[in-house]
């Protein structure tokens, strides 16, 4: 699956890098990017009518051979990047005058093997105008029956055309002025395969390459390449009856000929003196029987000689000395039997050198400080001189194949042969010392000899770089026994291996071995001494149990490691449960910390908001009460069901338990009045500590919203008091907090005079005054001095309890209550002072506004000397009575507000004796 993605990704890539992702190519046709250039191949197809390709598609190559074409495809015209357009191998008879024209980027244009039988049929003198662009012209195959000669309009014309093929076209005469009127920038003409019996002169100044093989040319005179001054390669090969040269002295003359193509002419002895600027000349196939000084004495220049297939047996010491650019001689396939030693001595730039099928007979010594590849195949050589190789100082290559040797020398020697081949020759013994003196062999071939023991490995020794051995075709002795075969057969084929033709590497005996591969032959024999050997049974056995053990190994191993995966695996499961569960323990003990944390700062609000008491200015506030206030159970609402269990417990039999239940209800009223005053000095303290903004009051309206009398701001009027408070001439909270005494007071401004009030409203002014409960020069002027103006009212006798008589002032002596003081419930505005009353006197506690005052359980009574006769018993017990219901009045009067008299049962001047307790209350 990968190789199919890697391939689709390049061929995108290719596709989007030639800027085209898909080819709408024309069936049959097969259109291929090559580089950057679109082929489509419409070859050999049989077609009859020519595909029809968008103009969009960018065609450059249009190949359109051997199919049944008759016309020329003028539609192709406006493919603007038509380069190169196929039609040989078709049979199109003609060309009309228009049919080229749209084609300006045609360059290359194939006609050949058509059916054109004249110039007149391709309009030649006008169609090939219209491709201004044309370069190549293939009309070869078709017939013409002569070149040049021809009148103007069947002439060929075209000024772009610079490649002109016009092969075995039937042209049986040519020359002319066409190729300098009407193809003035040709190049290359090619006129092979015609029978050219009448060669005329066809001048041309730019005519670099004419090919005029196997065209019969008898005679090439000098007039015809004089005419063709700028000609470079000229090809006259396969002329069988070519003169080059008249026999009267008609030198040939090309000063710009570089190569010359001469072969199987049947020339026994050509002239190049007037030829010296040629660099190449091939002369093969010819019946050139000697080679001298003179051959090549103008031509210095030449760099490739050919003169293979000839019938030369003696070449001159000095024939190539003059040639010092001379890089390839070729003398293959001639009879040279002998060559001297300094042949090639003066040739310095000699690299190859080729005497193959020759009749040489012993390799003997060549002097050369160039050649690096010498061929001697086939040349019956049967003997080497062992100084053969000294005096060539650069051979690499060296090539005795095919001969009649059968020894090497001892001492032949070389510092650079790389490669020797002694294949099919007939070598029988390899020494010792025989390739020791070639340290740089990497190549050799002994294939094809007479080789039938094994190669001691100590003879390549030396080799270092030996890497490639020929070794087949021997008639090898098998002896799958024997260490020096096994040994070679290791050196030969452990890696990297050395042997190159292990397949031809067969046994020529034992009989049973005959024609068998080596690998064949010997494997059963070593693998059946093996199983025979005890020490091979013993290591056998070891390895086996190696093997056995280390597959257990390793499948322990891999149990092991699927294992600690599977547990990995788990692990890791576990402790992302374990994280979850952890998050949402966190979680939940976040929520119930978070809703403790709210709760205790509710309640820690809801503390805070009942340890403090509203303020004075909070106070004055509040609703205004329709009728008196006489106690704080008024203010908050609560008189009926607390005036029920007083009322209750008024009617309770006398005893310690309606004492103790008395008490705590006094205690549980004034702890109900102490907290609302808390709330009230919260909501002051929120006010004073609340954040204000630029534009907003230090001091707001607060106002009551809910039940639970918590209290909101009001920005506006928040700096000044509203009009209606401004008359009542109202102090500041800090005048009040730092009130000292009763005279400072800012309720004394406010002392009504009541000699002014008539008699009949005094007393509803005095009961909705507040300085009728706080003034004591009120008391003093009306009452009496230490007096309440509630004194003359009198309790009720309780039912069911006789009224007991009055006792004289004389004998009720007043007892001295201490009260025990509760922890102020609301700030003392007017200090605590405490009046002690003397025996004498009556005293009273003036406290907070909410304080509780708590009587001693029992009063004691002083004994007195003016005491009637009365019984103790009875007269005790008509004092405890008395003193019962004296505390359940007081009690009722600091709940409801009700100021009357301690006890009924006391008269006027008991109640001028008793204790009295006058309570200050703020009215809000």
């Amino acid at each position: 699956m990968l190789p199919c993605v890697i391939w689709s990704g390049l061929l995108l890539l290719l596709s989007l890098g030639s800027g085209v992702l898909a080819i709408d190519c024309p069936w049959p046709c097969k259109c291929t990017w090559v580089v950057d250039s679109l082929y489509a191949n419409c070859s050999g197809r049989g077609l009859k009518t020519y595909p029809l390709f968008d103009n969009n598609i960018p065609i450059e190559h249009l190949d359109l051979s051997g199919n049944g074409f008759l016309e020329f495809p003028t539609q192709y015209a406006d493919i603007d990047s038509l380069i190169y357009l196929d039609l040989s191998d078709n049979e199109i008879s003609f060309l009309d005058t228009r049919s080229l024209i749209g084609f300006t980027s045609l360059r290359t244009l194939l006609l050949a093997n058509n059916s054109i039988t004249s110039w007149s049929d391709l309009s030649p003198n006008e169609a090939f105008v219209n491709a201004p662009s044309l370069k190549r012209l293939s009309l070869s195959g078709n017939h013409f029956g002569s070149f040049g000669n021809e009148e103007a309009p069947q002439q060929l014309k075209s000024q772009s055309l610079t490649e002109l093929e016009l092969a075995n076209c039937g042209i049986n005469s040519m020359g002319g002025d066409q190729l300098v009127n009407q193809l003035p920038n040709l190049e290359r003409l090619s006129l092979a395969n015609n029978k050219l019996v009448q060669l005329a002169a066809l001048p041309s100044r730019s005519l670099r390459t004419l090919d005029l093989s196997n065209c019969s040319v008898q005679l090439l005179s000098s007039h015809f390449i004089e005419a063709l001054p700028n000609l470079e390669a000229l090809n006259l090969s396969r002329n069988t009856e070519l003169q080059f040269g008249s026999e009267d002295g008609d030198l040939i003359m090309a000063y710009e000929l570089r190569k010359l193509e001469a072969s199987h002419c049947n020339m026994n002895q050509i002239d190049l003196s007037g030829l010296p600027l040629l660099s190449e000349v091939d002369l093969s196939g010819n019946l050139l029987r000697s080679v001298d000084a003179y051959t090549f004495q103008n031509n210095t220049l030449l760099e490739v000689i050919n003169l293979s297939e000839n019938f030369l047996r003696q070449i001159g010491s000095d024939a190539f000395a003059n040639l010092k650019r001379l890089k390839q001689l070729n003398l293959a396939y001639n009879e040279i039997a002998r060559l001297d030693r300094n042949v090639i001595r003066n040739n310095d730039v000699l690299v190859e050198l080729n005497l193959s099928r020759n009749v040489i007979q012993k390799f003997t010594r060549i002097v050369s400080n160039s050649v690096r590849v010498i061929n001697m195949s086939w040349c019956e050589i049967t003997s080497i001189d062992s100084s053969s190789l000294t005096s060539l100082s650069a051979i690499q290559k060296l090539d005795l194949s095919h001969n009649l040797i059968s020894d090497i020398p001892n001492l032949m020697r070389s510092e650079t042969l790389q490669s020797l081949n002694l294949g099919n020759c007939r070598l029988s013994t390899i020494r010792n010392n025989t390739f020791r003196d070639f340290p740089e062999l990497a190549d050799l071939h002994l294939n094809g000899n007479r080789l039938t023991n094994p190669i001691d490995p100590e003879y390549f020794r030396s080799n270092k770089y030996l890497d490639q051995l020929w070794l087949g075709d021997n008639p090898w002795i098998c002896d799958c026994q024997s260490p020096e075969f096994v040994e070679f057969y290791d050196f030969i084929t452990v890696k990297p291996a050395k042997i190159r033709d292990k397949h031809h590497l067969r046994c020529a005996s034992p009989a049973p071995y005959y024609g068998k591969l080596w690998d064949h032959a010997c494997i059963d024999e070593w693998m059946a001494r093996s199983k025979g050997s005890n020490g091979e049974k013993v290591w056998s056995t070891i390895l086996v149990t190696l093997l056995v053990i280390g597959g257990l190994i390793l499948a322990y191993a891999c149990m092991q490691k699927l294992l600690r995966k599977r547990k990995r695996r788990q692990d890791h499961r576990e402790y992302a449960d374990n994280h979850a569960e952890a998050r949402r323990i966190r979680d939940i003990n976040e929520r119930m910390l978070q809703e403790e944390t709210s709760s205790t700062m509710h309640i820690a609000q809801e503390a805070q908001q009942e340890s403090l008491l509203p303020s004075y200015e909070d106070a004055l506030r509040m609703p205004k009460l329709v009728r008196p206030a006489k106690s704080m159970g008024d203010l908050l609402g609560n008189e009926r069901p607390r005036s029920r269990k007083l009322r209750r417990s008024q009617t309770q039999a006398d005893g310690e338990n309606s004492h103790s239940e008395q008490e705590n209800d006094d205690l549980q009223l004034d702890t109900r009045q102490r907290f609302r005053s808390v709330e009230m000095l919260s909501n002051r303290d929120k006010e004073r500590t609340a954040p204000h903004g630029r534009n907003q009051r230090r001091t707001g309206y607060v106002g009551y919203t809910n039940q639970s009398g918590s209290r909101r701001f009001s920005i506006e009027d928040s700096r000044f008091p509203p009009a209606h408070l401004k008359s009542q001439n109202l102090q500041s909270a800090e005048q009040i907090g730092n009130f000292q005494s009763y005279e400072n007071s800012p309720y004394t401004k406010r002392k009504p005079k009541i000699a002014e009030i008539p008699p009949f409203k005094r007393i509803n002014m005095i009961a909705d005054s507040v300085e009728f409960l706080t003034d004591n020069e009120y008391e003093e002027v009306n009452v009496g001095p230490g007096r309440s103006p509630f004194a003359k009212r009198k309790p009720k006798t309780p039912i069911g309890i006789p009224a007991q008589p009055a006792l004289p002032l004389q004998v009720i002596t007043a007892q001295v209550y201490t009260a025990k003081e509760l922890e102020p419930a609301v700030e003392d505005y007017f200090g605590s002072t405490q009046k002690q009353q003397t025996k004498g006197g009556s005293s009273s506690t003036i406290a907070s506004d909410f304080q509780q005052l708590e009587l001693e359980p029992e009063l004691t009574s002083l004994p007195d000397e003016n005491r009637s006769n009365i019984s103790t018993s009875d007269a005790e017990q008509d004092m405890e009575r008395g003193k019962r219901k004296k505390r359940k009045n007081s009690a009722s009067r600091r709940v409801s507000g009700s100021f009357a008299a301690a006890s009924g049962s006391l008269s006027s001047s008991d109640a001028e004796e008793q204790v009295r307790k006058p309570m200050r209350e703020t009215l809000f």
